[in-house]
């Protein structure tokens, strides 16, 4: 459909018609339209593009005038070898000039109300074109082979399919079949389409409504247009009358995960409209489609999901369905995101110099049985996470060694980026230790590593009887061993504060180490002369023998000055939104989850804190439960953003439904270990049953 700025070609036709129709294609009635337009003086030179209104065709060449008239089309259709024949456009308007701008039509009102409402719905004028079949587009809905426009079919309350691209393979564009039919009602299965005609124009696409409609979200992306729950019996009041004969209609629905199809026929006039509830992509529905993609990246459980569903009696396709839009276009989608942006950031740490990283390894189960484990590199400086190795138990022999290699994988990377390490703070894992020093890497341990397992040391001695006394100094000997690492600046300074607290608990402030010859503290009387520990006591032995222990006083050298890996731990709680502990996913759905994870981590880990109306910064009062009735005063920060999540959508809707190849090619190139159960041997099914004993049927 041309723009409406294009003149009519009728010398002196002031009174335009707004349905504008183009030069046919086809020679000889092409030089009739020429010749009545020129008055059989056609120039050498006729401009290519040429538009003749409505008003200078007779009533018999337009195809829908009786529906223009009665206010159910938006513009008119000619039918095909019309000819322009009226020079004076008198009559013509005379005869459409009945035309209502306005529709009254069924809409989802409650029952209770007895007056009747004139508002619009989300159905197109296209759908209330001429009353014919095609027969050439008639297919069940299974396979949704519908014939589509090649127009803009995204536009706001369209019910027209979207063109499927040439470049997505037929195979992958089969939606799968659902395992229970289709629900039918009145009429044969078949979905009838309606052909589009040249002069289609989804800018005059409207109904009336109750309320003023942005004419701008025609353009929005399928899975950016609102969506809303409709109930079966007000959408089918929408169709259970004729619009052109007000008669009773035959109405039959489909149905196909949430995408629905209502076809209505009327048995008087043949008058026969088509609606579907959503766009189609190629042959998928856009909503089932959507909504997978809204479930996986939102870290939520199908299984979970589906029991909302039927608890309201929703429809939703089946698990198979999820897993093949995961597969083909979610998963692809997620590792090429995840990929790009980590490039990025290696590039930008390439170019720094002392980088400070992070590690450590989350297990997806408690103990020495895990699976998966889960190696995080994150970039202190900036509390980003810039790499994830996923390791699988059957790897590297056993759950022992996952960490080791996982931390072996991401400097390896690190150093293919050309990434400058100044150091690298973990935990206290004897492999990374020795691996680390093999590698000359300079290691620093976490303190709060060490901290808790002294801390739980001395909680244990402090429940046998006659070593009370020590709780006193337990939140004091935990501060110490913070104050320690970030006040020192050398292993054995870091060793001789340390140590320096078996003299300050007898009340002696003055050292031999000459490394910290003194306590720093002022001198003063202490109230409570009773919680001094004497040398010869059995709470001083107990207390020396965990803190001068070779291990700690080795370790305590190397705690960590600067930074500790508290962020990493915290990036770890995120996972758990993401891949819970308690659910089994496939290798490369585990893989997907943490890319997830870590997208969510880096777009969220630097929210300010929020403030209120006055500006004054907002906390609250916690209660963990290690701290035993203690409370905490944490900071409120702002909501979290998902970013991330609104650009794999327009990832996976734009590009790689379109064209899946180079995505999946992307995914088929990371290695995937053979599962844990390939090495065992798989009895015959018969067998196994016959052999089934339980302790009541032996």
């Amino acid at each position: 459909m041309p723009p409406r700025e294009h003149p009519c070609a009728i010398l002196g036709c002031k009174a335009q018609h707004k349905s504008l129709h183009r030069l046919p294609a086809n020679e000889q009635q092409r030089l009739k339209w020429l010749s009545f337009i020129f008055e059989d003086k056609v120039p050498e030179n006729v401009p290519k593009l040429l538009y003749v209104c409505a008003n200078h065709f007779s009533v018999d060449c337009l195809e829908n005038a009786g529906q223009y008239n009665s206010g159910f089309a938006s513009k008119l259709f000619l039918k095909t070898g019309s000819v322009p024949t009226i020079r004076d456009p008198v009559s013509l308007q005379a005869t459409t000039s009945t035309k209502s701008n306005k529709v009254d039509v069924a809409c989802q009102t409650e029952p209770f109300h007895t007056s009747l409402h004139s508002v619009g719905t989300q159905l197109s004028f296209r759908t209330l074109q001429a009353k014919r079949r095609s027969t050439s587009v008639q297919t069940t809905i299974s396979s949704f082979e519908l014939t589509v426009p090649s127009a803009s079919s995204t536009a706001f309350m369209t019910s027209t399919p979207l063109k499927p691209s040439l470049k997505r393979p037929r195979l992958e564009l089969e939606e799968e079949e659902e395992e229970e039919e289709a629900e039918e009602t009145l009429t044969e299965s078949k979905i009838i389409a309606q052909d589009s005609d040249v002069t289609f124009d989804p800018a005059e696409e409207c109904t009336s409504a109750t309320e003023p409609t942005d004419l701008s979200i025609q353009e929005c992306p399928v899975h950016n247009i609102a969506k809303f729950i409709v109930y079966e019996t007000c959408l089918m009041e929408l169709f259970s009358d004729c619009p052109v004969c007000q008669r009773r209609c035959d109405v039959k629905s489909q149905r196909l995960g949430t995408f629905l199809s209502v076809q209505q026929v009327c048995p008087h006039c043949e008058f026969v409209r088509k609606w579907n509830s959503q766009p189609i992509i190629g042959s998928t529905p856009a909503g089932n489609l959507h909504l997978s993609a809204a479930v996986y990246l939102s870290g939520a459980s199908f299984f979970v999901v589906e029991k909302v569903f039927a608890a309201m009696k929703l429809h939703i396709f089946k698990y198979n369905s999820f897993r093949r839009h995961a597969r083909l276009c979610i998963e692809p989608a997620i590792v090429h995101k995840w990929r790009n942006w980590q490039s990025e950031m290696l590039e930008q740490l390439s170019r720094r110099e002392n980088v400070i990283v992070g590690g450590d390894m989350r297990a997806d189960s408690p103990g020495h049985s895990a699976k998966y484990g889960s190696y995080t590199m994150m970039d202190l400086a900036t509390n980003t996470v810039v790499d994830l190795q996923l390791v699988q138990s059957n790897e590297v022999g056993g759950s022992y060694h996952m960490e080791k290699e996982g931390l072996k994988r991401s400097l390896d990377l690190l150093d293919a980026r050309g990434v400058r390490l100044e150091c690298i703070i973990t935990d206290r894992h004897p492999q990374i230790q020795k691996y680390l020093r093999d590698r000359n890497v300079t290691q620093f341990y976490d303190v709060w590593h060490i901290e808790k397992g002294i801390s739980k040391k001395l909680d244990k001695i402090c429940q046998i009887k006659g070593c009370e006394k020590l709780r006193k100094w337990l939140r004091s000997i935990k501060n110490h061993i913070y104050w320690t690492a970030a006040s020192s600046t050398t292993g054995p300074e870091r060793v001789a504060k340390w140590t320096s607290i078996l003299n300050h608990v007898q009340d002696k402030h003055v050292h031999e180490d000459p490394n910290f010859p003194a306590c720093l503290h002022p001198q003063r009387i202490s109230r409570d002369k009773n919680k001094w520990l004497s040398a010869a006591t059995m709470p001083f032995y107990k207390l020396e023998k965990v803190l001068a222990n070779k291990r700690i006083l080795k370790d305590v050298a190397k705690l960590s000055p600067h930074h500790q890996t508290s962020t990493v731990e915290a990036f770890h709680s995120v996972i758990l939104r993401f891949a819970p502990k308690n659910v089994v996913f496939p290798f490369l759905g585990m893989l997907c989850r943490l890319y997830l994870a870590a997208l969510h981590y880096n777009e969220n880990a630097g929210r300010p804190q929020a403030t209120s109306a006055t500006g004054k910064p907002i906390y609250k009062l916690a209660f963990p439960k290690a701290k035993k009735g203690e409370y905490r005063v944490r900071e409120v920060k702002t909501q979290q953003t998902f970013g991330y999540v609104e650009e794999l959508l327009d990832l996976i809707f734009n590009q790689v439904f379109v064209d899946p190849s180079p995505y999946v090619d992307e995914v088929l190139g990371i290695h995937i270990p053979p599962a844990l159960s390939s090495a065992c041997d798989l009895p015959e099914m018969e067998e196994a049953i016959s052999s089934r004993v339980t302790r009541f049927n032996q």
